[in-house]
């Protein structure tokens, strides 16, 4: 009996493996290109609001390299637009993921034709297809596309994604075993520390002079770190001292061989001694969380100087679902302990830097401490919140921020470098990160009646200057949705867009050239939409926002001998601009 129950057990483990098998194994998904993969952006670097979703790999400063399907599967999503990935295919895989192709240039043939049939049928530049699973089989190693520069890319390159399709989230593909070299580890540059709350403080000793700096709770400071005979130490400080609660964040980027940009690391761990205080894991995450970036980072930081601190604890608000943490990565000081932490950070491929550090625990002062009387009204992260002043309200849902908040409203006459007709409403700090859209309301003061379909709100920037932040008039007042704390104030749009030819002017003779450009702009609200039309048909233009660029490619529709062009552009507060060239092909 027992025998029998050995060879059954063998038999189960020859034919299924054993109970957990490599979740992302090696072999499964080959290289887009076939070129050497160097990396200009790394999966979960930090962007601004959001994490990169994938891998950035260059193509050595041009467009036209073959991209090839990374697993066998299918075409199942084809997009094209002006902005954000650009021409972007998406494969569904047997094994339950999908492969991401972004910024192309080209479709193969057959998409291609699939495409140009589908925009000529919609009249739109911009589609979105979703292929039958047999439409569009693909094989592993099979040409798909050339690379290029669509959308909103800022240079030649391949944007490369895995996602779960179960979830949606993308996945790191770097853990898949993409052949990068990289044999270098991170570099920890700096950290900081932050006293949190009433009674904490830090104590920092100047490694030359021997004197102290005192940050009590609200302050935080950076410090530098060198590497010193194959180890990384502090630069400039001698001696922490601390009492109360601490957090920490680091400021880490992670290199290869062959790219000189700076990447995201996969692993951050703070350690207590043996124990972990924080880890943070770049392994997958939501698309839906994304922006929670702002809470993971010090956002003010990244403001004011640039510098991507990653916090080692986390903010009430946070729902990253990255981190290991014991009392949210927040460091309890008693007086009189030592402390022995370490940040370890790796990146995907198990290279790793360390940096030991100590703390010194000391008793909080026991004089009373003063507060400054609070200015503003309590928005908590997790409740609704809603402010009216005179003319302006906000109302926020939420999770609008990471942790509680005393929101200021201020009104002011500044000087501003357009027509306004309301006051300059300053909400808050436009350092405090935002995460859910939040509705404003302004009451204009002076706004004639015929602007009221041209109103907007206009963000204001600290020289006075205006941007489009949306809205529209309704019932007295405009409002609109904002994802940021600012100065905000109602503005109208009566501007059209501007059209420019710029290989084409009236009666111009086109035959040898292959194709018609124009430049199309709108001074505020932005461009809502556009049509191109020869002889009173629509014909394609492709339009890449990033340059104002529109061109069609004569392609067949257009055949020899004198044409008109039509060219209609739409701002957002329904401008229209119209261009009429006759030319000849």
């Amino acid at each position: 009996m027992q025998l029998k129950t050995v060879l059954i057990s063998l038999v189960v483990l020859l034919l299924f493996g054993s109970g957990n098998p490599d979740p992302y194994p090696d072999d499964y998904f080959a290289s887009p290109l076939k070129i050497p993969l160097f990396l200009a952006g790394s999966f979960a670097e930090m962007r601004s609001n959001h994490f990169h979703a994938g891998l950035d790999i260059k193509t050595q400063g041009r467009a036209g390299y073959r991209v090839y399907a990374a697993a066998d599967g299918w075409i199942s999503r084809i997009v094209v637009s002006p902005g954000g990935y650009g021409n972007a295919i998406y494969i569904s895989h047997p094994n339950g993921y999908m492969t991401v192709y972004g910024h192309l240039d080209k479709f193969s043939d057959e998409v291609q034709e699939h495409v140009k049939a589908l925009q000529y049928r919609q009249e739109s530049f911009a589609v979105q297809s979703f292929p039958s699973r047999d439409q569009f089989k693909v094989t592993k190693g099979q040409q798909i596309a050339l690379s290029g520069n669509s959308g909103g890319s800022s240079g030649p390159h391949l944007h490369f994604e895995i996602r779960d399709e179960r979830t949606g989230w993308p996945v790191n593909p770097m853990l898949w075993g993409m052949e990068v070299v990289d044999t270098l580890p991170p570099r920890i540059y700096r950290f900081k520390v932050y006293p949190i709350g009433p009674g904490s403080s830090v104590r920092l000793q100047d490694a030359r002079t021997g004197g102290w700096r005192v940050l009590s709770s609200g302050e935080d400071a950076f410090i530098e770190l060198v590497r010193r005979n194959g180890k990384i130490v502090m630069e400039r400080v001698k001696k922490i001292e601390a009492s109360g609660r601490l957090g920490f964040g680091v400021q880490t980027h992670d290199y290869h061989e062959g790219s000189t940009n700076r990447l995201g690391a996969f692993r951050i761990t703070l350690l207590n001694g043996l124990s972990t205080l924080f880890r943070s894991e770049m392994e997958q995450f939501s698309f839906d969380q994304t922006r929670y970036i702002n809470a993971h980072v010090d956002y003010q930081e990244q403001r004011t100087s640039g510098r991507w601190v990653q916090r080692s604890y986390l903010l009430p608000g946070n729902e990253l679902p990255l981190y290991e943490a014991s009392n949210s990565g927040i460091l309890q000081i008693e007086d009189g302990a030592n402390y022995d932490l370490k940040y370890i950070v790796s990146d995907a491929v198990g290279n790793t830097s360390e940096f030991p550090f100590q703390i010194e625990g000391f008793a909080p002062s026991s004089a009373p401490q003063s507060f400054a009387p609070v200015d503003g009204l309590l928005m908590q992260h997790d409740n609704a919140f809603t402010m009216r002043n005179g003319p302006f309200l906000v109302r926020a849902p939420v999770g609008t921020v990471y942790q509680d908040e005393f929101i200021r409203h201020n009104r002011s006459e500044r000087e501003i470098q357009g027509a306004i007709y309301s006051a300059v409403h300053e909400l808050h700090d436009p350092l405090v990160p935002v995460h859910k859209r939040m509705t404003i309301e302004i009451t204009p003061s002076d706004l004639p009646e015929d602007l009221r379909e041209k109103a907007l709100i206009a963000s204001v920037a600290s020289n006075g200057s205006l941007s489009y932040a949306g809205g529209s008039w309704d019932e007295g007042a405009v409002s609109t949705n904002v994802r940021a704390f600012g100065s905000y104030a109602v503005a109208v749009d009566t501007d059209p867009p501007s059209i420019r030819g710029l290989n084409i002017s009236a009666n111009k003779d086109l035959s040898n050239s292959g194709e018609i450009r124009l430049r199309i702009r709108d001074s505020f609200s932005g461009i809502a939409s556009f049509r191109g039309l020869i002889d009173g048909k629509w014909v394609l233009f492709e339009y890449d926002s990033k340059y104002s660029l529109i061109r069609h490619r004569f392609d067949g529709t257009v055949p020899r001998g004198n044409h008109v062009l039509d060219v209609y552009v739409v701002d957002q507060k329904n401008n229209e601009s119209h261009l009429s060239i006759p030319f000849r092909r």
